[in-house]
């Protein structure tokens, strides 16, 4: 059994894990425990925009802080939306690969 691994945002193809005596459930483990220990550092950011519909969990935005001269790319991992009477509030939690 070959487990194909990908690094970084996925473009980049990493060493594959090959143990051909392991089941399929060891492999899985396997494969969690190699990903989990090759993971890479991310920066959580904190993120308040204008409500847009059609924004998704895991989905990969292109963002731009002022601090920084160029826009980054990170992926979406939490959205909340609150709603009064007077606004749409948006507030993403992202994380960006260090």
């Amino acid at each position: 059994m070959i487990i194909e691994v990908y690094r970084g945002d996925g473009a980049r193809e990493g060493a594959p894990i090959v143990e051909p005596l392991l089941s399929d459930d060891a492999l899985i483990h396997r494969g969690t425990a190699e990903m989990d220990a090759h993971a890479h550092a991310f920066n959580r950011i904190e993120m308040a925009v204008v409500f847009r519909p059609g924004i998704r969990l895991g989905q990969i935005v292109e963002a731009t802080d002022p601090s920084t001269a160029s826009p980054y790319r990170a992926k979406v991992t939490g959205i909340q939306i609150t709603v009064s009477e007077a606004a749409i509030d948006t507030q993403l939690t992202l994380e960006q690969p260090r």
